[in-house]
Order: structure tokens, then C-alpha cells, then sequence
């Protein structure tokens, strides 16, 4: 799959797509954070489980996307499929592979220009972690322990009762999960360790699990948590990249984002009822604008150096096929919607292909669809997932049909890393005098871009920019087409669009 990496230049013309002409350096890195789920990924041993060792024989693939980042899900050892409970947090899980087997990863990762991020979940350990096993023998038996402090534990009465005793732990996700203690300071010097440990081994970055669960229902304890993380982090590596998952409110994700963490999660915007999809389904862009420059303006008052996090699904989400009724061109409306926001978007795998996935967990985490004719390339499913993928069209599909969804994610992608404004600029939504249309100007302070989006199905639409600029009381002296998805052409100033297409424009 070399190849693909080596063709970014003609993907821009799959999809309809066009860029500005080169000459102008090498474009900035897109800011695209890809997400995977490490056991349904890429299996290299022939065993059925996806492991680090099968995402380094895909990463031409990855490569090709034109991320900048890989998020995996946790990879320590765990009794769980999804990892979520962690025995080790400095061992990588047998059936993933092998401390080596990471560098190699993360070396390789390097070689291409594409950071490691890890999921930290450090809300919780698994009820057989070393650790809590001490502290609930130690109970049992009367005797010390320095772990009994590592956990929520009161006599009486509680959330989950510790065996042939009358103490109690507390348990956010689960008796199989018992909640640290997070006041610790033995706690904290012991996360201060895990986390230079994974940097010292190349980690750029880490994804911060179950963040609203730290202090349930206390946000100001919760900041100040993530605060501590990230300035341990950052002590280490000042560029090291922190996301959090607060899936909740607006209003309680901006509480977060005084904590001085990077990015968080913008799930106000996504899943099924969020602006992006809804957006996509009724073939609305005028609320994505209008929400999301609302949104930006609101982080970036409450702080100023954050980046959004814009995403559709994860594996906790139904996917977007269900969603938008298997209908693809939605899902590339729905691409051309987030991709194109500023921040760093989040590609959960498969996403670009339109894989299918609702209901139980696991039918969230299906496996990769390498081939949809050739079984033996992809993972087992998990367990317990009781459905079976409905996507027919694997990458090896699409990859060569030029109207493929992924093609015209890669051409989205490729399309973005023209604009370096697209990470934090500062987002104003602009009228295009269409409901359809999504239309926005983001600037950084020394440069301007224009996004235009054609939401319609069905209708080809024509914008007058130098007239929406005008109405937003923003100058125009003129513009560069940086590139095009779709179809869009432009005469002038006036932009004509296409059914589900988008055109870049710089500003000067």
C-alpha cells in the first residue's frame, strides 16, 4: 500500500477534488487524530486479535489518510477485551504484542510524521490489579497495606462489598473497576511515573479517559485534576498532547477546559443528535456554522490557547451509518462537516469506510473492513457482539473507486492540510444566504481561510463571498482557491457548489 502514501497530490483529484498549485512548501500537518480500536484493527499473528504488530502492516494505509496522530485504545493488560480495566499500566497486553514491538510502533509512526497517543485510565484499575487485591487482602486479614489509601474504601456501607468483609469500595463503571483515590499522593507520584514511563518510550500524547468521573459531579476537583496531569506531562515534553473525554454538557465541558488541558472531546456536537449529523442528515449546513462558532468563540474566551476536538462516533457510539440510513453521500456531507472545523478533528477507524455498528459495545468495535470478499484478513469480532458488519465495500473496494467515502476522506484531509489556520484559528459563521450551505471564516490572526459547504442532496447552490464577507462587516480584497471537494468552481468572487461539496478559500 506504499503507493497510497506516495499519491496524496492525486487523491485531490479523486471525489472531484482540486487544489491550489504548489510552490508554496511543504503543506502544515493536517491535525487529524486517528482513532483504534487495538483489538479489531489489524491481526499480524494469525490469531484473530488485532495487535500492534498488524497496525505497523497497515500503516501505509494510515499513511495514506493523511493523519497526524494515532489515538489507540488501552493496550495494557486487562481481563477485558476493551482494556478498560488495566492490570499493568506499564506492560503492553500479551495478546497485542511486546514493549519492542511498541517502539517499533512508535518509530515507524515517527518515520512518517504521525505521533503516538495512548489512553490513560486512571479513573479506575481492574478489581485484579496487584494493587487493589493488597488493599482488600490487607482488609480481610486486619493487617496494613500503603495500598489501602489507593482507593474509596468505608466500612458499613458502600458501592461493592469487599469480600468476607464489612468494607465497601466505591465502583463508577462497576465492581470489576474500583476507583482510585485521586487525593492520594502516593496515587499521583504513582500516574506521575506511568506517565513519563510511556514518554520516555516516544508518546506523544495521551487521551484522558472518564474525565467527569474523576470527581463525580464536582467539576472544580475534576480541573484540578486534569490540571495535574497535564503539567506532569508537559514537564516532561511540552509539546505532549492532551484530549479528554467529558461527555456532557457545554456547559460542563467549558467548566473542564479551565483545568489548561489541550483539547476536549466536543460531544456536544456529535452522535445522533448533534449539530454534524443532524446537519448531514436534513442537509442543513447553516446550524453547523452558526453552533460552531458559537462553540469556538466560547472556548476560546474561556481558554484562549485550547483546540477543539471535533468528532462523529467513537467506540462507545453508534456508528455513523446507521445514523445517516447507510446513505453515503450523507456520510461525506457529515465528513465535510467536521473535517474541515477548526481544531483536530478525531477519525474513529472505519469511519472512512462507512462501517455499520449500533446496539451492544461490541458491535461498536467491529472489526476493520480490509476486504469484504476476502474474511481472512480482518479480526475476529468481539465476543459478544451480535451483529454482523453491513458495510460490502472493503478499503481494498474503495481504495481504487474515485467516488469511494474514503477517497474523499483522504481528499478531505489533504484538502485541509492547505489551511494551518484550520487548527486554532478563530471561527466566524457567515451567511450564505442558503440553509443548505455552511459557510465560515477562520483566521489566526495573520491569515484568513473561507470554508464553504454545500449540505443539499439534491441542489446546486452559488455563493456570493465577497457578499457574505461584506454582511459580516469582515474586508475582502480578494481570494485563493486552495482547493475544492466535490466539484465546486469559483468565478470571481461568486462560488457555485455542487450537491454535497466544498470549496477552501484563502483571503487577502
Amino acid at each position: 500500500m506504499r503507493r497510497l502514501a506516495c499519491l496524496l497530490t492525486v487523491l485531490v483529484l479523486l471525489c472531484g477534488c482540486s487544489l491550489a498549485e504548489e510552490g508554496q512548501g511543504a503543506p502544515a500537518a493536517s491535525g487529524v487524530t486517528y482513532e483504534i480500536f487495538v483489538g479489531s484493527f489489524a491481526d499480524a499473528n494469525g490469531d484473530g486479535i488485532g495487535d500492534l504488530q498488524g497496525i505497523i502492516s497497515r500503516l501505509d494505509y494510515i499513511e495514506s489518510l493523511g493523519v497526524s496522530r494515532l489515538w489507540l485504545t488501552p493496550i495494557h493488560p486487562s481481563p477485558s477485551y476493551h482494556h478498560y480495566d488495566v492490570l499493568d499500566y506499564c506492560a503492553v497486553a500479551p495478546e497485542f504484542g511486546t514493549l519492542e514491538d511498541f517502539d517499533q510502533l512508535v518509530a515507524a509512526c515517527e518515520a512518517r510524521g504521525i505521533s503516538v497517543m495512548l489512553d490513560l485510565v486512571v479513573n479506575h484499575t481492574s478489581s485484579e490489579h496487584p494493587w487493589f487485591k493488597a488493599a482488600c487482602e490487607a482488609l480481610r486479614t486486619g493487617t496494613d497495606s500503603p495500598y489501602l489509601s489507593w482507593y474509596n474504601f468505608s466500612e458499613g456501607s458502600g458501592a461493592y462489598v469487599v469480600t468476607d468483609t464489612n468494607w465497601y469500595y466505591e465502583g463508577s463503571f462497576g465492581y470489576h473497576m474500583p476507583d482510585l483515590n485521586l487525593d492520594s499522593e502516593d496515587v499521583r507520584q504513582e500516574l506521575a511515573r506511568i506517565i513519563a514511563f510511556w514518554q520516555g518510550h516516544g508518546v506523544k500524547g495521551f487521551r484522558l479517559d472518564a474525565v467527569t468521573s474523576y470527581y463525580t459531579g464536582a467539576s472544580r476537583a475534576s480541573a484540578e485534576f486534569v490540571r495535574f496531569l497535564c503539567e506532569t506531562a508537559k514537564a516532561n515534553d511540552p509539546d505532549c498532547y492532551l484530549v479528554g473525554e467529558v461527555w456532557d454538557t457545554e456547559q460542563t465541558v467549558m467548566a473542564l477546559y479551565e483545568s489548561g488541558i489541550d483539547s476536549l472531546f466536543n460531544f456536544p456536537a456529535a452522535d445522533q443528535k448533534g449539530v454534524l449529523l443532524q446537519g448531514a442528515l436534513n442537509g442543513r449546513g447553516v446550524g453547523v456554522a452558526n453552533y460552531l462558532a458559537q462553540y469556538n468563540a466560547r472556548l476560546h474566551e474561556t481558554a484562549p490557547d485550547a483546540i477543539d476536538a471535533p468528532f462523529l462516533t467513537n467506540h462507545d457510539i453508534a456508528r455513523v451509518r446507521g445514523m445517516l440510513r447507510s446513505d453515503v453521500s450523507k456520510m461525506k456531507t457529515a465528513a465535510m462537516l467536521y473535517l474541515l472545523l477548526p481544531g483536530r478533528p478525531v477519525v474513529y477507524y472505519g469511519e472512512e469506510l462507512g462501517m455499520g455498528g449500533s446496539g451492544a459495545d461490541e458491535n461498536k468495535r467491529l472489526p476493520m473492513l480490509w476486504s469484504a470478499k476476502d474474511p481472512a484478513q480482518l479480526c475476529n469480532p468481539p465476543a459478544n457482539a451480535d451483529q454482523a458488519q453491513k458495510l460490502k465495500q472493503g478499503v481494498d473496494e474503495q481504495d481504487g473507486d474515485s467516488d469511494s467515502l474514503l477517497n474523499t476522506y483522504r481528499a478531505l484531509i489533504a484538502l485541509r492540510r492547505q489551511a494551518p489556520e484550520l487548527e486554532r484559528g478563530t471561527m466566524t459563521a457567515l451567511d450564505g444566504g442558503n440553509d443548505a450551505l455552511c459557510c465560515f471564516q477562520v483566521t489566526d490572526g495573520f491569515s484568513r481561510v473561507v470554508v464553504i459547504i454545500n449540505a443539499s442532496p439534491t441542489e446546486a447552490l452559488t455563493v456570493d463571498v465577497a457578499a457574505a464577507l461584506a454582511a459580516g462587516d469582515l474586508p475582502c480584497s480578494g481570494m485563493q482557491v486552495l482547493g475544492t471537494v466535490g466539484g465546486a468552481a469559483a468565478q470571481e468572487t461568486t462560488v457555485t457548489l455542487p450537491p454535497v461539496s466544498c470549496m477552501l478559500l484563502r483571503l487577502e
